[in-house]
């Protein structure tokens, strides 16, 4: 059965929904089903008009169904292409206020040093921003020059996770924590899961997902709770998941048991698991690693003896 919707017509016959799924097929001259039923729309976007035709045609739950549908859609769309955008036009810009901040710190000339250094404390006296700041992190102070007038704790996350990026670029001879190099920045926000998990980052020891996942991994690796052979018949596993970490979705029955219902072997999935595993029992993983400068990254200290280790070994 097809059904034809444009934007003047309306349509001949209700379709049903039994699943509540809505498929759009852009490369197929704008064709979408629902629930099995094929809906021609009379362009190749499904223009608003025409969901609305499809929308007054049913009712109930059906219809509150479809306003779900049509609302998943739109944040699909925003995810993938809007939002998408829009970090990398921010991962662009902290790019840049990271720049300065290291030109500012590391340039090979004195005066150019010099000169960023005044140039952001006239900056900050003519936005009005020097009496708060006066105690605060330099990169505090880059961060809220350009981004002074929007939330407070916004451009509080942005500098934390930029003065994260200052002892994230490895280690050098001396086993020193260094800097990452500015042309990385946005490639490693991506890599970390964004702003708001580097941020979050400085409630665990100041360390991403990534670090909380290896620590974690390196604490538990050869530590077995319980051992088990899973039913050959089942075939979850095989040889290319020897010695790989996955996680199991399990429930614990009364009798004691444990009920597996799935396998899990999506690296990403694994290293989330990891790191919660990390956030609930640091105390007892800090106790297991050895006391280095990393514990330091949350303030400022660390990140200054990074920097100026950096600039002396370039002068």
């Amino acid at each position: 059965m097809t059904t034809l919707v444009t934007a003047q017509s309306a349509v001949q016959s209700t379709p049903t929904l039994a699943s509540g799924v809505v498929q759009t097929d852009i490369s197929n001259s704008g064709v979408f089903s629902l629930n099995g039923i094929s809906v021609i729309a009379d362009g190749v976007q499904i223009s608003e008009a025409s969901q609305k035709v499809v929308a007054d045609q049913i009712s109930g739950v059906n219809k509150a169904i479809f306003a779900l549908e049509r609302l998943e859609a739109d944040r699909e769309n925003w995810e993938t292409n809007e939002l998408t955008a829009s970090h990398k036009r921010l991962y662009s810009l902290l790019t840049r206020c990271y720049q300065y901040y290291l030109d500012m710190k590391l340039s090979l000339s004195k005066e150019q040093r010099d000169d960023y250094k005044k140039g952001l404390l006239t900056f900050l006296v003519t936005r009005n921003y020097a009496n708060r700041l006066e105690n605060t992190h330099d990169m505090n102070k880059v961060v809220k020059s350009v981004f002074g007038n929007i939330d407070r704790r916004r451009v509080s996350a942005y500098a934390l996770t930029l003065r994260a990026a200052l002892v994230a670029g490895g280690s050098d001879r001396s086993n020193k924590r260094i800097h990452l190099q500015a042309d990385k920045l946005a490639d490693w926000l991506t890599e970390e899961g964004g702003v708001e998990e580097v941020r979050l980052g400085g409630k665990n020891n100041g360390k991403t997902m990534k670090q909380r996942a290896e620590e974690a991994k390196a604490v538990i690796g050869d530590k077995a709770l319980m051992s088990f052979k899973p039913d050959a018949k089942q075939a979850l596993f095989d040889t290319e998941d020897v010695d790989k970490m996955c996680v199991l979705v399990a429930t614990y029955r009364p009798t004691g048991e444990l009920d597996i219902s799935a396998v899990v072997k999506n690296d990403a999935v694994v290293r989330a698991a990891l790191a919660a595993y990390y956030s609930s029992n640091k105390e007892e993983i800090s106790k297991n690693q050895p006391d280095t400068q990393d514990k330091k990254l949350a303030t400022g200290s660390a990140t200054e003896i990074a920097i100026e280790t950096t600039r002396n070994s370039a002068e």
